[in-house]
């Protein structure tokens, strides 16, 4: 399924944006976005998120985890409950 507002698919969770007004960076969470439903949902980057040195490889150099920390400790197949904590794609262009 693909995001409403700028077309790439939900499930990536290598959408960034950077807020014009404050400077933050912004990364999407597949999972929030997944519950969401039809636009990504953006959580503060990399606040939200970590940069575990494990992570780094040549296709992650930033280390960055795919979901936000909140999802991360989800069972498999629980919906979001940090989906309206985040900010939806539409709102960071």
């Amino acid at each position: 399924m693909t995001c409403q507002c700028c077309g790439f698919e939900l499930s990536s969770g290598t959408v960034i944006r950077v807020d014009a007004e404050s400077g933050h960076t912004y990364k999407s969470c597949p999972h929030c976005s997944a519950t969401h439903g039809s636009e990504h949902v953006f959580h503060q980057y990399p606040y939200d998120f970590g940069m575990p040195s494990a992570n780094v490889t040549s296709a992650n150099p930033d280390g960055f985890q795919g979901c936000c920390r909140k999802c991360r400790t989800l069972a498999a197949g629980e919906s979001s409950r940090n989906v309206k904590k985040g900010r939806v794609c539409s709102s960071l262009r």
